[in-house]
């Protein structure tokens, strides 16, 4: 038995020998001749026009019928697949086509297609519930049974073609119509401009279309004339650089052999070809299985059959010529393949040289003519329009088609040798990598409709060379984008990797490249390269020796950062197949470069004094280089960034530089400010915005450091909080000296209670010749920048609160706890220093005739005198306000508070003493402690008393400022009611009891007859007191208007406590121990001017009429509740007593 020769798919792979690119001319010609052939076929039978242009191949033969097989070539198999949803929609619209047809009225054509229809959707129903096939199908079988109906009529194809034709275009209209509406899915665009190709001519694409002769001139169809004319024959002409002789010559030539029944021939010879096992256009051998091969076999059987059937549909008299030929019948090439004979097989060679229109070898022609038509598009004629997403234009696009529909060569061949191709010029810098882009997509979409297990093995090992070939230009582009990375643009980098993707996970190439991913190890060498050779570059750029080394590192670091996080976060921020991460290889290159930069600059004696605002601008550029190395660095990072210890030393400079401005922050602050209100709605003037301004600039630079050091950062903001408590306390010291100062011009007369005081004037102080009494009695008004003063202090509590809720003071102190500091070896403490301050007394002993006391404070220890304060004279509840500094060698200590009564003439009495211990037991929190301590035997004495130290704790600082603003806004408000309380006490007095009385205070008054009592009435009570009702109006009214509501409240009840109190005063006024003879009761109309005296002030303090005051239940407190039953108790009692 004789051996079968090799496939002819085999044999056209790549090949040592050349193709003859003249033999190719003259095939590319023969195609060209049978386009002409076609295209005349459809002008002709249909209007005879002479119009020599040919539409697109995409498009199909010309004419409305044309090419069907053309219309949906194979590459559109599954784009025309015929659904269960077309059949039922096609139906559907067949049965109301035919019921609103009126047989009456129809003209003999539309009975025609009606009959048509009726036929055709008997043969539709069959696929009604499994449809198979394709639209393609459809127009197939309605084109049939059209010519079948229409031969009934008369069997002269050429009478009935026009009417054939728009038979056609009206059921391609319906399906069009069912396609769009009934299964939108299906509506893709290529399918619906198939459609439209049956319904309307194609119209031509202006660069398709020649200079338009007279009618007369244009030359005969099928002429050498016609032929010369032919876009097809003219750009082959161009291409292959033939000179006019030599190519009128090849188409005198070819047109005796390029005939109608010449391609008809063609198309047997490749259905007996298919049959009979034959190596052109495909064998048996040529498939890796039985199944695929028969696949293969029935679609090109399909393919060629239709082909040949337009042919003679458009031709009748060429099928009856086929008909008669004895070489090859139609019968015989539907025959099955057990018909075949041996003389079939020995007839291969002879079959294939007989081909009018194939060459010998397909493949290499089409790979020659493939690699022209892009050279010659691309650098002959580079303007002429391309085809939909190819470099080919549309010329060459429809040559390249009319050749590879007529040598039979497959979708994966023709894809393949695109992108090989294209991938070639790429390499030689001829084509961009968008066309490759476009190739490679176009090779996708063919492995995606056509199963790589069915195709030919020829083309399975080609694409697995295509492929290798791409791999390697791919890698190599790569390869070359990483070397330098900084330049390119991310989306070159990552359409380089898309395509690889698509590469490696092809099952086809998986099975000769079991790890493909290999070939990226060289590209990590790559990257740190010229990473190594970036840096050189950037550290050129950046240090320079016209600037110190603090800015070379500032525009070095700043270089870094621009560069890393474009890098990092916009060109490569995923790794590249999941394993190159480029932003952590530059980083592992740069960094330890950088690092070392640092070191030598932060150990150099330049850092020491290097300007603070300008190291810290240097400290945030490299924190976010460490940001940027933490999150985007190798995962095997070395710890390169010392932060803390490049830095620390900075961070206690600015300490220190902010602590020693804070005395120069509030007395800016202060001295700018006029104490005014801000603005209507704010009670506080500016300096407390300019303080805590500034307060918040220093927090904000602390928190923004983000130091990378836990237990440091919070030391840092512990010092800081010191450093604000400091702030506060000169604040708050200035404020209380300006506030005392608006109360000097009421003791302005009292004389000094120093050694150098002579006696001369202490005594005119004494017995009241300084001075008349209503000059004693008159305070001064109260002033609006004295009660911004007082706000300012509030105002100043509840900044500090919102800044200890920014700063997180709890979760510092905590973490504070948590984490400890180093165990510090301390000596035991054996002096302290307490400071004290006496503040006031109240209710002290009536020593002196006038019912009051001069009294002034001793403090002892161990009997050894520590501190002494100035006299206050006439007054039971004094002020002193005086500040001591206490040292103790011993660690308790029991101190003794005497208060004297100083006396002019004899010793000085005492009012009351107290004992009180000092011990850091008590102290040892090193807080201003307030002591309120009872005098024996009458009276209470404010001590306020510290042991001077500090903690390393940042709530310390803070509740000692707190303590501090408070105190002070207490002192403030006490320092009112004390000036008030004078005048109270002078104005409701029992003085002012015996004038509105009429009792005379004169020797002879005791023997006056006319000294009976009368009881006043309310409005002469009103009167006598109507100088402090003045006096209570005017200041209420202004501090009303200028404090805040809650300072205005806390003042206005210790006013009224304090009226309460000198009431109680009046009606219980004590006995001197020097004036026994003084009777200290009052009579029942004295008490009765003295409750009417409450009554009026109750009124009055409750605002009057209105009662928009202070609320009653507020005056009517405990305090006020007593005083009336006391009175009444003392009625009760003297009543008894008269009985």
């Amino acid at each position: 038995m004789e051996l079968k020769s090799g496939s002819k798919l085999r044999r056209s792979g790549r090949k040592n020998r050349s193709t003859n690119p003249m033999a190719v001319y003259d095939y590319a010609l023969r195609c060209a001749l049978r386009a002409y052939l076609e295209q005349q076929s459809g002008s002709n039978a249909a209007l005879q026009k002479k119009d020599t242009n040919r539409h697109s191949i995409h498009m199909g033969v010309s004419g409305v019928l044309g090419s069907i097989t053309d219309k949906f070539g194979d590459d559109d198999k599954k784009s025309d697949k015929l659904t269960r949803e077309i059949v039922r929609g096609l139906l559907k619209r067949l049965d109301e086509v035919k019921k609103a047809k009126d047989l009456s009225r129809m003209t003999h054509e539309e009975k025609i297609f009606l009959a048509i229809l009726m036929q055709f959707q008997s043969k539709l129903q069959q696929q009604r519930y499994r449809p198979t096939g394709t639209v393609n199908d459809l127009v197939i079988t309605f084109l049939k049974t059209a010519e079948a109906e229409l031969r009934k009529s008369n069997p002269n194809p050429a009478i009935w073609y026009e009417e054939l034709n728009r038979h056609i275009a009206k059921f391609a209209q319906i399906v069009k119509q069912t396609v769009q509406e009934d299964a939108p899915s299906s509506a893709t665009p290529e399918l619906l401009e198939k459609l439209n190709n049956f319904i309307v001519p194609v119209k031509r694409h202006p660069s398709d279309r020649k200079p338009q002769k007279d009618v007369g001139n244009e030359p005969a169809p099928g002429s050498i004339e016609a032929l010369e004319a032919f876009p097809m024959c003219i750009m082959i002409q161009n291409m292959f650089q033939v000179t006019d002789s030599e190519h009128r010559r090849k188409l005198q030539e070819l047109r005796a052999i390029c005939t109608d029944s010449a391609i008809l021939m063609d198309l047997k010879k490749c259905i007996n070809n298919v049959h009979t096992n034959q190596s052109f256009p495909g064998r048996r051998e040529d498939f890796p299985n039985q199944q695929a091969y028969e696949n293969w076999q029935r679609r090109e059987v399909k393919q060629l059959t239709e082909l040949m059937n337009t042919m003679m549909l458009l031709k009748p008299n060429l099928a009856l010529n086929a008909a008669s030929e004895t070489d090859m019948g139609f019968s015989n090439l539907l025959a099955s393949e057990g018909a075949r004979s041996r003389n079939s097989i020995q007839q291969e060679t002879d079959s294939q040289s007989t081909f009018a229109f194939i060459p010998n070898d397909p493949r290499s022609y089409f790979r020659l003519l493939m690699a022209m038509c892009i050279d010659y598009d691309n650098e002959v004629a580079p303007d002429c329009e391309r085809a939909k997403t190819s470099v080919l234009s549309q010329q060459s696009d429809e040559l390249l088609r009319e050749c590879w529909r007529t040598w039979r060569l497959s979708s994966p061949f023709r894809a393949m040798l695109y992108l090989e191709l294209v991938r070639t010029r790429f390499d030689q810098n001829k084509l961009d990598l968008e066309d490759v882009k476009d190739a490679s997509r176009a090779l996708d979409k063919v492995i995606k409709e056509n199963d790589a297990n069915t195709w030919a093995i020829n083309d399975r090992e080609s694409l697995i060379r295509t492929y290798e070939g791409l791999n390697q230009t791919l890698l190599h582009e790569l390869e070359a984008a990483l070397s330098e990375y900084w330049k390119i643009k991310p989306s070159w980098v990552y359409d380089l990797v898309g395509m690889l993707d698509k590469i490696y996970e092809n099952p086809a190439y998986l099975e000769d490249h079991a790890d493909p991913h290999m070939a990226f190890s060289r590209l990590e060498v790559t990257v740190e390269g010229a990473a190594v050779s970036r840096w050189r570059t950037i550290e050129k750029a950046a240090i320079t020796n016209d600037k110190d080394s603090l800015n070379n590192l500032l525009t070095l670091a700043d270089k870094l950062i621009k560069e890393l996080v474009a890098i990092s976060r916009k060109k490569f921020n995923t790794p590249i197949k999941g394993q190159l991460e480029v932003p952590g290889i530059v980083m592992a290159r740069h960094m330890p470069f950088f690092a070392l930069e640092m070191e030598n600059w932060a150990y150099s004696d330049e850092a020491r004094t290097a300007p603070v605002e300008v190291t810290f601008e240097l400290y945030h550029k490299v924190l976010s280089l460490k940001r940027l190395y933490d999150q985007y660095g190798p995962q095997q990072k070395a710890a390169l960034f010392k932060v803390e210890s490049w830095f620390l030393q900075h961070v206690k400079r600015w300490l220190k530089t902010t602590h020693n401005a804070t005395q120069e922050w509030v007395d800016n602050a202060i001295k700018q400010d006029h104490f005014k209100p801000i603005n209507e709605t704010a009670v506080h003037s500016s300096s407390i915005v300019d303080l805590f301004s500034m307060f918040h600039q220093a927090v904000d630079f602390v928190q923004n450091l983000q130091w990378p050091n836990e237990l440091q950062r919070c030391r840092f903001l512990t010092a800081l909080s010191k450093v604000i408590a400091v702030a506060l306390e000169r604040y708050t010291s200035t404020i209380e000296m300006f506030i005392h100062g608006e109360f000097i011009p009421v003791d302005a007369n009292e004389p000094e209670s120093s050694p150098t005081a002579s006696f001369l004037d202490k005594a005119r102080y004494l017995t009241g010749s300084h001075s008349t009494p209503k000059e004693e009695a008159t305070p001064n008004n109260f002033t609006p920048e004295l009660c911004v003063m007082i706000n300012d202090i509030e105002a100043a509590r509840g900044r500090l609160d919102r800044l200890y809720q920014i700063m997180d003071v709890d979760d510092i102190a905590e973490r504070m706890r948590e984490i400890g500091s180093p165990a510090v070896e301390k000596t035991e403490q054996t002096n302290f220093l307490y400071s004290i301050r006496i503040v006031r007394a109240e209710n002290l002993q009536a020593l002196d005739n006038n019912g009051l006391s001069d009294p002034y404070v001793v403090m002892e220890i161990n009997k050894r005198e520590i501190a002494k304060t100035r006299t206050q004279y006439k007054t039971l509840n004094p002020r002193w306000d005086q500040s001591f500094d206490v040292w103790l060698n011993e660690r308790d200590a029991e101190a003794l508070v005497v208060v004297y009564d100083e006396d002019m003439i004899g010793a000085n009495q005492e009012c009351g003493s107290v004992w009180f211990k000092l011990s850091p037991d008590y102290f040892d929190d090193y807080q201003m402690h307030d002591l309120n301590l009872a005098l024996h035997p009458q009276g209470k004495i404010h001590l306020r008393v510290s042991l001077v130290g500090e903690k390393d704790d940042i709530q310390f600082w803070f509740v000692k400022s707190f303590r501090t603003l408070k105190r002070s806004e207490n002192d403030a408000a006490a320092l009112i009611v004390d000036q008030m309380g004078r005048f109270m006490r002078y104005c409701l007095s029992r003085r002012t009891l015996d004038k509105l009385l009429r009792k005379e205070k004169s020797f002879f008054s005791s023997f006056s007859r006319a000294n009976k009592q009368v009881e006043p009435s309310l409005q002469d009570c009103e009167d006598a007191i109507a100088p402090l009702l003045d006096y209570l109006e005017t200041n209420l009214k202004i501090l009303n208007d200028n404090l805040s509501e809650t300072n205005m409240q806390l003042v206005v009840l210790r006013i009224w406590k304090e009226v309460l109190l000198t009431l109680e005063g009046v009606l219980r006024t004590p006995t001197s121990e020097n004036n026994h003879h003084h009777d200290a009761s009052l009579d029942e109309y004295e008490e009765h001017i003295v409750l009417k005296w409450l009554e009026l002030l109750k009124v009055f303090f409750n605002g009057g009429e209105d009662g928009d005051a202070v609320p009653l239940d507020k005056l009517e407190n405990k305090h006020y509740r007593s005083l009336i039953q006391d009175v009444r108790h003392h009625r009760e009692s003297t009543l008894i007593e008269g009985y």
